[in-house]
């Protein structure tokens, strides 16, 4: 190395350790920064507190509405069809005792006739006999005879006085023939087809004009003023439901309702759903409703005794809820009488305790905290306070 190079390196070492020295002596001159106390951080909680009472229960259900009864016109007897009261077609409303359809019974109404002009002249036959063996009951049958209209249905029979009348008229036939006339009295009735309630046509099978057989299917009725919905109510909350217990129904946006009573509860459990049906009466009220539509039920359940609701998010663990105690969390246990998708019924508390109404996050036992309406220097619309944390979600 030349006296140059030397040079020139000796002065940088000077420089770099002049450097060094220099910052050493002015950090000693400066003073050392203090540091600050760790900020303590409040956390608050939203409280209530605990008080018992009767809680009213509720279970909402779906379902779709079906008329109470339907009825298929099935024909008892063969014939020839001929039109009723009202047109025979799919949506025809109807009244109870209107004439839906009949079959031509000219040829069995007249072999009825001949049948009751048979048994006229029968009891024409026998009144001398009753004069005069039978006179404290001639009468009788003297005014049973006058009554006989060919065109009517058959009076009842005279009552007999002795077993002598009672063998006397059986060997006569009287009592053979007068069964076997009212039986085709029955089966003349057979030829008409009466509503036998208000309701409405949903299908039909034959027209008027066409011939029919014993056990053909004529239409399907349902009846319009005796509806009910048949809803699923979970296996858990079927206990809670009561036969008779009145029901409010309404569409799923709450426009129109009804009014309706439990009528049946199911005893067999739909295994897709664990279910059990409940069939809910609807009574009739100035909004019509109509068959197959979906509606919503509220049931009341039974009444909960000496007990409270809160937010069902507030129990954690099954049934475990926070106290605050003066200014620490205590876990608790509660006993729950019912759950629900929003809030839970329960007891197991002391009256007057500060109950948690809210989730908490990262809490636990013996956790410092304050109720929420103690926080006097916070308004949360205007400011945020770096020392406080509110614990919820």
């Amino acid at each position: 190395m030349n006296k140059r190079q030397f040079i020139i390196v000796a002065t940088g070492i000077s420089i770099v350790l002049g450097s060094f020295a220099l910052s050493k002596v002015l950090g000693g001159m400066k003073d050392p920064p203090k540091k600050k106390p760790p900020k303590e951080i409040k956390k608050y909680v939203k409280t209530t507190p605990v008080v018992y009472g009767d809680v009213n229960t509720w279970i909402t259900a779906h379902g779709r509405v079906s008329t109470a009864q339907t009825l298929d016109m099935i024909a008892e007897v063969s014939g020839k069809m001929k039109r009723g009261s009202v047109p025979l077609k799919a949506g025809q409303k109807f009244r109870k005792g209107t004439l839906l359809y009949s079959i031509d019974n000219t040829e069995v109404k007249l072999n009825l006739n001949a049948q009751k002009s048979n048994f006229l002249r029968d009891i024409a036959g026998i009144l001398p006999d009753l004069k005069i063996d039978f006179s404290d009951n001639f009468d009788n049958w003297e005014n049973y005879f006058q009554a006989i209209d060919i065109e009517k249905p058959l009076p009842e029979l005279p009552e007999h006085k002795s077993s002598k009348e009672k063998t006397f008229l059986a060997t006569k036939n009287i009592f053979s023939s007068y069964y076997t006339i009212k039986s085709a009295e029955a089966n003349l009735r057979k030829y008409h087809f009466f509503a036998p309630f208000n309701g409405s046509i949903t299908k039909v099978n034959f027209q008027s004009g066409s011939y029919v057989n014993p056990g053909s299917n004529i239409a399907n009725l349902v009846q319009s003023n005796n509806m009910e919905i048949k809803v699923d109510v979970a296996l858990k909350d079927i206990n809670w439901v009561q036969s008779g217990a009145p029901v409010t129904i309404t569409t799923d946006n709450k426009v129109n309702s009804w009014k309706g009573k439990v009528i049946r509860i199911g005893e067999v459990v739909n295994q897709q759903t664990q279910s059990i049906d409940v069939y809910v009466a609807i009574e009739k009220g100035d909004t019509p409703i109509y068959d197959g539509i979906y509606l919503q039920a509220q049931i009341p359940g039974l009444q909960v005794k000496k007990s409270m609701v809160i937010p069902r998010n507030a129990i954690f663990n099954g049934n475990e809820v926070f106290v605050l105690e003066d200014t620490a969390l205590k876990v608790k246990k509660v006993k729950l009488h019912k759950l629900n998708p929003e809030n839970a019924i329960f007891s197991g508390l002391n009256e007057g305790e500060n109950l948690v109404v809210e989730p908490l996050i990262n809490a636990h036992n013996n956790m410092k905290a304050f109720k929420l309406e103690e926080k006097k220097d916070f308004d949360i619309e205007t400011e945020e306070d770096p020392n406080t944390t509110l614990v919820n979600n």
